[in-house]
């Protein structure tokens, strides 16, 4: 596959993980978890899409198929990396939230 196309497949894969780890994270802001928890879940698909794609470009080289480094490729890796960050910081963040909503009820309980 051309390196072009398996860079689009990266972008679009990686966008897709870090638009649902965001929703995930308003889900969770809203102290909706099961909504947040399914929202990483599909995050983590999204984000195996992009290291598939990605590991095509490792193993063509690997084969000896050398890949132009261009910036539409470093842009994509760029977007893979983000989306992984933002998914990783994310999962935490909604751990956070999960606590603090116990701390709160927790007080409620206790007035």
């Amino acid at each position: 596959m051309d390196s072009e196309v398996i860079a689009m497949e990266i972008i679009a894969s990686a966008g897709d993980s870090k638009a649902l780890a965001f929703e995930a994270l308003e889900a969770a802001q809203n102290y909706d978890f099961e909504k947040a928890k399914t929202l990483l879940r599909e995050s983590e698909k999204a984000s195996l899409g992009a290291h598939k794609a990605q590991t095509e470009l490792l193993v063509q080289e690997a084969n000896g198929n050398k890949t132009d480094i261009n910036v539409l490729l470093i842009h994509s890796q760029d977007h893979l990396m983000m989306g992984i960050l933002a998914h990783e910081l994310i999962s935490e963040m909604v751990k956070m939230y999960q606590k603090m909503s116990s701390f709160e009820e927790n007080i409620k309980e206790r007035i």
